[in-house]
């Protein structure tokens, strides 16, 4: 069957509305540089750039607090074909439709618990206007929760505990319109809405099944021109996941041609994000954020720390593509 916009649309519409269930609580971890890499959370993204993206990151959060949480991931992501490595792009090339694959690969660990999963991706690309693209995708893959017991303390030394581990299947899927002077999008993530199969209790007595919360992000950008060589990017991110109350995001980055760049955040009632980063060459980059809390935990932890990594692996010949106006 043909696959047109309206299906497209109305298809993300319907699985996007119908996956809005009650959940519990966050369980995704928490990026500060995700604006530099929106895949990690909409898999949508995949193939929007004109070269093979690769993201390496490390986080560690609210540093000098025993057990804080520590996040590592790596993510890939490219178009298929050869319409985006065309020596010059005509407006044949932009109206024609094309696929892209990706993949993410992540470590969360929080004191004795920790949360890795694998996923591969799959986004269908099409042209809306002369200028406006969309892009629908979707991922899947497994999420392992464990729980080391060798890490736990008790009041009464004779208590131990054992290790646990359980996984589960986990997708999500995202719509992603954009074009070179915006983007938007929104996603589900832990769509499927797995439950654990483990359960913990000293006396060896079973307690209810856990589950994965469904987790929504809705995110937007604007790129607008200061000069020939400055552009500012202000950017907002809205996460949601029941029963707490939405968490919004406000970003602004301004760019120093395609060289440097410096930025600041607000995650509200949470903390306030400084952001740096330099494109090393044509086919590096570095990014680094720094978090200093708001919260009640702020005068217990020295902020939190994240570095990113990223590499262009080219496609030849090259064309200018969205993501160098990021």
């Amino acid at each position: 069957m043909k696959i047109t916009l309206p299906r497209l649309l109305l298809v993300t519409l319907l699985v996007l509305w119908g996956a809005l269930l009650p959940g519990r609580a966050q369980q995704q971890a928490q990026y500060s540089q995700y604006m530099n890499n929106n895949y990690i959370l909409n898999p949508a993204v995949a193939g929007t750039e004109d070269y093979i993206d690769v993201k390496l990151s490390y986080r560690t959060q609210w540093t000098g607090l025993e057990g804080a949480p520590k996040t590592y991931y790596a993510s890939i992501h490219s178009s298929l074909g050869k319409r985006r490595t065309q020596s010059k792009q005509t407006m044949r090339d932009w109206r024609r439709s094309f696929h892209a694959l990706g993949g993410l690969l992540y470590n969360d660990v929080t004191g004795p618990t920790s949360r890795a999963g694998i996923y591969g991706s799959y986004a269908y690309n099409l042209a809306l206007t002369r200028t406006i693209r969309a892009s629908l995708g979707f991922s899947a893959g497994i999420q392992q929760f464990a729980i080391d017991g060798q890490q736990l303390r008790f009041h009464n030394p004779d208590n131990h505990a054992g290790s646990q581990a359980s996984q589960v299947p986990d997708a999500t899927i995202g719509l992603w319109v954009y074009s070179p002077s915006f983007y938007a999008g929104v996603s589900t993530a832990q769509l499927l809405g797995s439950r654990l199969d483990f359960s913990y209790s000293l006396a060896g007595q079973a307690e209810p099944a856990n589950s994965l919360k469904r987790h929504y992000f809705a995110t937007g950008g604007l790129r607008l021109p200061l000069s020939p060589d400055w552009v500012l990017v202000p950017s907002v991110l809205v996460k949601f996941v029941q029963p707490a109350p939405p968490s919004i995001d406000l970003n602004a980055k301004l760019k120093y041609r395609d060289l440097l760049w410096a930025g600041a955040s607000l995650r509200a009632f949470d903390s306030v994000v400084a952001l740096f980063g330099i494109n090393v060459n044509e086919y590096t980059s570095l990014g680094y954020s720094y978090d200093a809390g708001m919260s009640g935990l702020a005068g217990h932890h020295w902020g939190s720390h994240e570095v990113l990594l990223g590499l262009r692996l080219k496609k030849k010949p090259q064309i200018v593509c969205p993501e160098r106006f990021w």
